[in-house]
C-alpha cells in the first residue's frame, strides 16, 4: 500500500510541479491589487492553526487599519460571494469565518473560493479598507499577496512530510521559498532550544525569510449559549467533542490539567446533525460524575449553537485559544511596516 501512495505522490508532484512552473514563467497569471494583501497559508492539509493566527493578524492590525478577511469558506453548502455576518451561519458561510467575524466584529469578513473576484467586490463595496487577510491563499498563484506567511507544526514540519496521498503536503517543500514568513507553530512552550534550532536550520531559510514560533494558549471555558466564563473549571470530567485536523495538542493540554477526558472525535470541518449530538448526549450521560461538561473547540462551536435545545440542561462549552509568537515585537513590527509601507 505504501508503494502505491508513493506511485500516486509522484504523480500528484509533478501535476502540481507543472502547475507552479506555468505560473513562474507567466504562462498562467498572477493579479496585482493596489493594496497590501497577507496570505496566511500552509503547505500541508490542515492541522497548523490558520485561523487563530489569522485573528492575531487582524487584531493587531484593526485598531489602526480597516481589515477585510477573504476566507474560501470551506464547508458551506453556498457558493459565490458571502459576506459574514454575526449571525450568519455556517451552512452559508463556513466555519472559520464565522469564528473569525465573532472575534472581530469590526472586520469585514467574507467568503469566495474566487480570491481575485472576493478582493475585487470587497474593495468595490469598502472602498475604505486599507489591508485584505486571506485565510489560506497560499496555493491561490492567481493572487498576489504582498506579505507571504506559511505555517508548519513544530512536530511534523514540512521538511518531514511526504506529498499528498502517502503525506499531507499539497505541493513540494521547495515551494516554500515563496514565503516571506515560515512560522512554525503549536510549539510546546518547554520546547529545547536546541530542538528549535534544528528545526530552523532544516527550513533553510533564504535571505529574504524569517523564521519564528508560536505556541497556543488556552483561555477559561466559555458557554456556548451566552459565552459567561466558567468560574472554576476544575476537577470536572469532560466529554470533549472536536471536529478539527488535530485534536491531540488540546487532549494533552487538557489531561496536562488533571481533567479526565472521553473524546468524541469527528472530522474536520465536521457538519453536526442531531443524530451526532444524540449520539454525543448518550456518550456522555455514561459519565455518572457529578461534576462533568461538555467541551468543544471555537469552531465547532459555531456549528453546535443551533442545537442548544437539544443539549437541554447540560453544560456545553467551548475553550478559547490565542497563539503567542516569540520575538512578538520583531513580527509584528514586520507585519505593520509592510502594511504602513504598501
Amino acid at each position: 500500500m505504501r508503494l502505491f501512495l508513493y506511485s500516486l505522490s509522484i504523480i500528484y508532484g509533478m501535476i502540481t510541479s507543472l502547475r507552479n512552473s506555468l505560473f513562474d514563467y507567466g504562462i498562467l497569471k498572477t493579479k496585482t491589487h493596489n493594496i497590501p494583501i497577507i496570505c496566511v497559508g500552509n503547505l500541508s492539509v490542515g492541522g497548523s492553526g490558520k485561523t487563530p493566527h489569522i485573528n492575531y493578524i487582524a487584531k493587531l492590525l484593526s485598531p489602526n487599519y480597516k481589515v477585510a478577511i477573504l476566507s474560501r469558506g470551506y464547508g458551506r453548502k453556498s457558493s459565490g460571494f458571502n459576506y459574514v455576518e454575526l449571525d450568519s451561519i455556517t451552512s452559508n458561510v463556513g466555519d472559520e469565518p464565522l469564528q473569525l467575524k465573532q472575534n472581530n466584529p469590526n472586520c469585514i469578513v467574507a467568503a469566495n473560493n474566487n480570491r481575485n473576484k472576493g478582493v475585487e467586490k470587497i474593495l468595490l463595496d469598502h472602498s475604505d479598507t486599507n489591508v485584505i487577510l486571506l485565510d489560506d491563499g497560499f496555493q491561490h498563484r492567481s493572487i498576489k499577496a504582498g506579505l507571504n506567511i506559511i505555517l508548519t507544526p513544530f512536530h511534523n514540519p514540512f521538511i518531514k512530510d511526504n506529498l499528498l496521498p502517502l503525506g499531507t503536503l499539497r505541493e513540494h517543500a521547495n515551494a516554500a521559498t515563496r514565503a516571506d514568513i515560515i512560522l512554525v507553530s503549536k510549539t510546546p512552550k518547554n520546547a529545547n532550544p536546541t530542538e528549535k534550532k534544528g528545526i530552523i536550520e532544516s527550513l533553510n531559510l533564504k535571505a529574504h525569510q524569517k523564521g519564528y514560533f508560536s505556541s497556543i494558549t488556552y483561555h477559561k471555558y466559555k458557554c456556548i449559549e451566552n459565552n459567561t466564563e466558567l468560574e472554576n473549571e476544575q476537577n470536572y470530567n469532560i466529554t470533549l467533542v472536536c471536529g478539527i485536523a488535530n485534536p491531540t495538542p488540546l487532549v494533552n493540554h487538557l489531561q496536562e490539567q488533571g481533567r479526565k477526558v472521553n473524546l468524541i472525535k469527528f472530522a474536520d470541518h465536521h457538519n453536526y446533525t442531531l443524530k451526532d449530538v444524540e449520539n454525543i448526549l448518550l456518550v456522555h450521560s455514561k459519565d455518572k460524575s457529578t461534576k462533568k461538561l461538555i467541551l468543544t473547540t471555537e469552531k465547532d462551536a459555531t456549528k453546535l449553537r443551533q442545537f442548544l435545545a437539544n443539549f437541554k440542561a447540560e453544560n456545553v462549552y467551548y475553550i478559547p485559544i490565542d497563539v503567542i509568537v516569540n520575538d512578538r515585537e520583531i513580527f509584528e513590527k514586520q507585519l505593520l511596516d509592510y502594511v504602513t509601507n504598501n
